[in-house]
């Protein structure tokens, strides 16, 4: 019995060993870890769907590859460790060439051509070496196909755990369910804006010699109530907003009725917060806007997605990173390829912010109540506006970096000139569409106009100690009431309050103002709050 138990184990082992000597999945395999590597990183920043494409591209690539190699060798061992070499190289491409331009000071398109070079001569020897050496191939051929098992274990590993924890799906939740609330009065449409990183006017005065008093008395003179001492509670964006839907310090809140661990559960408090319950009891409907962050809700009763996802969707900003990190980063240099794998991402970003502030001055025209929540990723960088609205050109792949994960790859100067204009067309569109839903609105509106938080030329996500957080903290924060009774706003009101205000003041809440505080916590911590006292300027 134990002799048979010995010879299945030795039979099976033969037989793996022989899958891995003969078989060709290593270039498929190798072609796919680098896309789930780097969804890895930026797991909480992209959902699994979005990777599709990257991945059937990598594959593609892999496909193309193998059939030249065996076309050249005819021979499906060669032809495995020849793709196999060169799929690796492709995909370590834009690391090695960034190395270069760091260590050796090459300008992006001098290193592109050196590592080109240098891979071309390494694959020449490589086949020339595989030719001659026939006897040898089925161990060459093993360690290639056990390597891309490791490697793809290794990035399917943080995969695996979020697929456990959160599911994948392809289609949305459900819309949370409306009551039908019958009313002899018409109510307000509310509007709650967030003007990612809009800083309050001393910010801005005195960090990006910009006066924005202008602008604040022409939402004054249209009826507006500005905060002008408003700081925002967190300093982050998913920290901010899951907050202030939530009408309470995240230190207070579950997700699901489980403590908060992960950023992943801000999408969950986001998705069923607080605010949006108590809006649904009222019976009003939601609405959201495509952006190119997933501080959205996609489940909203009327989500506004102008370019619907699927292959004929634009490279998105995650698929744009991994173009960097190939061989086919080199394609940029050419203009017409620039144009798509480039500034095909600035170009949707750029679209979906006018796209937002042109569908908010539609929603008057809708029949029903609403709360309208736009999260428009501006003036925050990447600044793509120039201060007339035309667009700007980039030689970089997207990305939402801020603070000093923006300014190490350009300069504080460039921040605050970019910033400074892109603020200046901001206020243009605001002004407009503000005064389209007024004059569009049956009922006079509910308006929220709010910095999730402040700039970050001076904002190190590592350290305190290296951030100003006046600057981070500071806010744009005005308010437009239909009675124009602000009684209960105050100077200093800051976003965790907003709600509690206009649940008293409008649907009959009663809801005990909070103490205004402010946290600090690194990119890496999230949840390890600092509170932070001292928001004066230095």
């Amino acid at each position: 019995m134990a002799q048979g138990t010995r010879q299945v184990k030795g039979t099976f082992l033969q037989g793996l060993i022989r899958l891995f000597e003969r078989g060709w999945f290593a270039p498929f395999l190798l072609a796919v870890q680098p896309v789930l590597h780097l969804f890895s990183i930026n797991i909480t920043e992209v959902n699994f769907p979005e990777t599709l494409r990257a991945i059937v591209a990598s594959l593609v690539v892999a496909a193309i590859a193998l059939g030249l190699a065996h076309l050249l060798s005819r021979d499906w061992l060669k032809a495995n460790t020849v793709a196999s070499l060169f799929i690796a190289l492709f995909f370590l491409f834009g690391d090695v060439s960034g190395w270069t331009v760091k260590r050796f000071g090459l300008g992006p398109a001098r290193a592109d051509l050196l590592i080109l070079c240098l891979m071309a001569v390494g694959m020449l020897l490589w086949i020339w070496l595989v030719q001659r050496r026939s006897k040898s191939m089925a161990s060459i051929n093993l360690y290639f196909n056990l390597l891309s098992i490791l490697l793809l274990i290794r990035a399917g590993i943080p995969l695996a755990s979020d697929v456990l924890q959160n599911g994948v799906s392809f289609h949305q939740d459900a819309p949370m369910p409306v009551e039908v609330v019958q009313s002899e009065h018409s109510r307000p449409d509310i509007y709650y804006i967030i003007l990612d990183g809009y800083g309050r006017q001393d910010i801005l005065q005195a960090y990006y010699e910009f006066d924005n008093s202008e602008f604040l008395r022409m939402l004054e003179a249209r009826g507006f109530y500005v905060a002008n001492q408003s700081s925002s509670n967190y300093m982050q964006t998913m920290l901010s907003l899951s907050s202030s839907f939530n009408m309470d310090y995240l230190q207070s809140l579950e997700a699901s009725g489980v403590e908060i661990e992960n950023r992943l559960d801000l999408f969950e408090l986001l998705k069923g917060s607080q605010v949006r319950d108590v809006l649904a009891q009222n019976g009003y409907q939601l609405v959201s806007f495509r952006n190119a962050y997933h501080a959205t809700i996609p489940n909203a009763e009327i989500y506004y997605d102008d370019a619907e996802a699927g292959l004929t969707y634009p490279i998105t900003a995650f698929e744009s990173i991994v173009i960097d990190h190939t061989l086919a980063r080199v394609l940029v240099h050419v203009p017409v390829f620039n144009k798509a794998l480039v500034e095909m991402p600035y170009d949707t970003h750029r679209i979906q912010i006018l796209s937002t502030f042109s569908r908010l001055q539609e929603i008057p025209a809708l029949a029903g109540d609403y709360f309208v929540y736009a999260h428009i990723i501006a003036p925050h960088p990447p600044f793509v506006f120039n201060e007339k609205g035309e667009p700007l050109p980039h030689g970089e792949p997207f990305t939402l970096a801020d603070g000093n994960s923006y300014i190490k790859n350009h300069s504080r100067k460039n921040y605050i000139v970019g910033y400074r204009n892109q603020i200046k067309y901001v206020n243009k569109l605001v002004l407009e569409t503000i005064d389209a839903i007024l004059a569009r609105s049956e009922t006079p509106p509910i308006i929220i106009i709010q910095g999730d938080h402040g700039p970050g030329a001076n904002l190190h996500f590592g350290l305190l100690t290296k951030t100003v957080p006046a600057e981070r903290f500071g806010i744009l924060n005005a308010y437009y009431f239909p009675d124009h009774d602000y009684t209960f706003l105050y100077p200093s009101i800051s976003p965790v309050n907003s709600f509690r205000v206009i649940g008293n003041q409008f649907f009959g809440e009663d809801y005990p103002l909070l103490p205004d505080r402010h946290y600090y916590s690194t990119w890496g911590e999230p949840f390890d709050f600092i509170e932070v006292t001292d928001l004066s300027l230095p």
